[in-house]
């Protein structure tokens, strides 16, 4: 299966599903990019609720910018 085809969910082995999460794991611009060809639904079908929603935690959290001070200067 190469990246630029069609996913069909039900049509993918085990150890197809077991790759593609993997990847994720430590890519997770995959989740993104699944979000952005094959909808919200279809990469929570594969790759977890929980793990999508991690996913746009840690993606949020790269958003923030987050002032600091050092002790005694504020």
């Amino acid at each position: 299966m190469h990246d630029d085809e069609p996913i069909v969910l039900e049509e993918l082995t085990r150890d197809q599903v077991l790759d593609w999460r993997s990847r994720a794991a430590k890519d997770h611009q995959i989740v993104l990019d699944h979000i952005t060809e094959h909808g919200e639904l279809s990469a929570r079908r594969l790759f977890t609720s929980t793990f999508v929603d991690q996913v746009h935690r840690l993606q949020g959290a790269r958003h923030l910018v987050l002032g600091h001070a050092m002790w005694g200067q504020t």
